[in-house]
């Protein structure tokens, strides 16, 4: 039976739109015969593989959760563990005890990343060889050739694959230098990878994902600090050729390319990307030095039609200054990358499900915010006639390209793996290992991931976007669900992907206006966490820095790196302004046909029919979602929650 705002949206015109259960098997089952460069019909679609060949606690926490035993060698597994070996041996909790340590926060932890991990193993030679076998039971049995064809029955055609700076280093070298990197069979199993993908016709993407002296702070650049910064990578007091740092990323560039060429993958890797998230403190002039430096070692190893994708420093708005990378003869193929997510800041964890369709419509489309000082949207780079506002011709070079996002918003990743892990080191178990998706919350998942698709294609404005990237393929248990993509394909929230790379999303799911308004906004489809009312504060992460020129505008909530700003009109009011101001034109003279203005937005209803009753309904539910939100926040707040340390980390 048809919703309300169901029915509502079919009498504005839109039923006749395919729809994922009866649209032909061809749509979804058809095969690209061979790569072909995005153009301004056409994108490239994938997911990343995160925490295969560099490890990402959240992604598979078990990994993490060292014992006694497995520092010794005397392997054992959890129940649930999603890279272990056929019939493993269950952990005995009573004999293994947990190896902790103190973190970058200044709490007890098992390890938080891939330095840590090591680390917690020694160096002498029988822990070295422990520490290899451990990572690579999980180079082999995380990632399948299973996991690949059900990646091509996705309907995707890309794979982004991060990989660790220190992958082609000899493990004797880096003891000797006193790093506590281990090695082990990354690289067989890339190859394996590129093998499989080769076979079913898939092409992969690696990007280097760490640095040395670490990019960002975050864990996935290996190492974890306490506060965010570039600045560990890349000296702001030295030139770039005397900078040791950032001299070994291009050399593993140079020998990470090379090793591709050398084993005959350029076939399958028709991508490479220079450097993962760069913190937005990188010394400017430096930067973009090294992404010259680096586009030069890729195309001269790789040859001139690789594609090339490069961070954006959580800023893409800033490359638009009218001369960045416009030259098509030497800038062809290359993306600016960046990367969306609403879950990492207070500020957007807060908000209602059908705000966070609006914030995707708008701040991620183009740079919607008052203040000017949100990331910018997909819209905010790159063109010929840049900077803006007012630009018309799209980049005859670079384009945009989404390298990771999800439908994750509610769960503070760093504080769930708190609790997860706690409860690994007292029961044996992790936490919310079996969580299974509500049926309203899957339906706002599904709206979310079209919402996104749509925005990210930027179809409305012919070759801006060219390429994004689900992250991430799949997650260990259930406390983390939202990030895995094939079981989002499998339950039916993330839809299939039309294997005509031709074709748009908005042209499958509508406009995201018209997605956002088939949003339910009821207030018990999120779960924020950690719960926003805290009766004892927590340990925080140190708050970054901020000068004039941080593109930040939110400093009431300290995580809130990437300035992510309610600000905008359509956001604040939950969609109605949109709803409102178009119900006001079209109806403020019989004789003349009005619409929405197209330039400020990526797209408008298209129909008209019926609007006023989708108003009301929408309104109506805008009231109960209102009601509900603030019973639920009066109810939490009579209760008082204490929450878990903070975070400040992208993926």
């Amino acid at each position: 039976m048809m919703t309300t705002e169901e029915e509502s949206v079919k009498r504005m015109g839109h039923d006749d739109r395919p729809d994922e259960t009866t649209t032909s098997r061809k749509v979804w089952e058809e095969e690209e015969a061979e790569e072909s460069p995005p153009s301004p019909q056409s994108w490239i679609r994938g997911v990343n593989l995160g925490g295969w060949l560099l490890l990402e606690r959240y992604v598979t926490p078990y990994q993490f959760a060292l014992t006694t035993c497995h520092v010794a060698g005397d392997f054992c597994w959890y129940p649930g563990q999603i890279n272990a070996p056929p019939n493993a041996e269950l952990c005995d909790i009573y004999r293994c005890k947990p190896v902790m340590d103190v973190n970058a926060f200044g709490q007890m932890d098992y390890p938080m990343d891939e330095y840590t991990l090591w680390k917690s193993f020694g160096t002498n030679n029988n822990n070295t060889q422990a520490a290899e076998q451990w990572l690579n039971y999980h180079l082999e049995y995380f990632i399948t050739e299973a996991d690949v064809l059900e990646i091509l029955a996705s309907g995707a055609t890309h794979i982004r694959v991060p990989l660790a700076h220190w992958i082609l280093d000899s493990q004797e070298e880096i003891w000797e230098s006193g790093q506590v990197w281990i090695v082990g069979k990354r690289w067989e199993a890339f190859q394996r990878l590129v093998e499989w993908s080769r076979k079913h016709g898939l092409q992969v993407w690696p990007d280097i994902h760490t640095a040395p002296g670490s990019q960002n702070g975050f864990d996935n650049s290996g190492t974890q600090l306490a506060m965010p910064t570039c600045l560990g990578w890349m000296n702001n007091d030295q030139n770039i050729e005397d900078d040791e740092n950032v001299q070994k990323s291009l050399q593993v560039i140079r020998d990470v390319t090379q090793r591709i060429m050398d084993d005959d993958m350029r076939d399958v890797v028709t991508g490479f990307g220079l450097v993962n998230e760069p913190f937005r403190d990188c010394p400017r002039d430096r930067y973009l030095q090294f992404l010259e430096l680096g586009l030069d070692i890729v195309r001269s190893t790789m040859g001139e039609d690789t594609y090339v994708y490069v961070s954006d420093l959580f800023q893409p708005e800033t490359f638009n200054d009218g001369t960045w990378w416009l030259d098509p003869q030497r800038y062809h193929r290359t993306f600016l990358d960046t990367h969306y997510y609403h879950v990492f800041s207070e500020t957007t964890r807060a908000i209602s499900p059908r705000q966070h369709i609006a914030l995707t419509c708008q701040n991620e489309y183009h740079n919607s915010s008052k203040a000017k000082k949100t990331q910018g949207g997909v819209t905010s780079c790159c063109w010929q006639d840049g900077p803006l506002p007012n630009p018309t011709q799209p980049s005859h070079a670079v384009q945009r390209m989404v390298g990771e996002w999800s439908v994750a918003v509610d769960t503070l990743p760093m504080d769930m793996l708190y609790a997860v892990l706690q409860n690994v080191a007292e029961t044996g178990t992790a936490l919310h290992l079996t969580r299974q998706i509500d049926a309203k919350r899957h339906d706002f998942l599904r709206h979310f991931a079209q919402a996104q698709m749509v925005i990210y294609e930027a179809a409305d404005q012919a070759g801006i976007s060219g390429a994004w990237f689900y992250w991430t393929v799949k997650m260990e248990g259930g406390a983390f669900a939202e990030w895995d993509f094939l079981r989002g394909i499998r339950e039916g929230w993330i839809p299939r992907i039309p294997a005509d790379a031709t074709t748009s999303s908005t042209s499958l799911y509508g406009t995201c206006y018209e997605i956002m308004a088939q949003t339910s906004d009821e207030g018990d489809i999120l779960h924020e966490y950690p719960e926003p009312v805290v009766v004892v504060p927590p340990p925080r992460s140190p708050k970054v820095k901020r000068n004039d020129d941080d593109h930040t505008n939110n400093d009431d909530d300290d995580d809130n790196w990437q300035g992510m700003a309610l600000d905008d009109d359509v956001v604040v009011s939950h969609g109605k302004s949109i709803l409102l101001h178009h119900m006001t034109v079209t109806t403020s003279s019989s004789s003349t046909k009005s619409s929405l203005d197209e330039s400020s937005h990526p797209t408008s209803w298209v129909t008209t029919s019926g609007l006023g009753i989708v108003v009301v309904v929408v309104l109506l539910v805008f009231g109960i979602g209102w009601y509900r939100r603030h019973r639920n926040y009066h109810r939490r707040n009579k209760a008082g929650y204490m929450s878990l340390p903070q975070q400040s980390s992208s993926m």
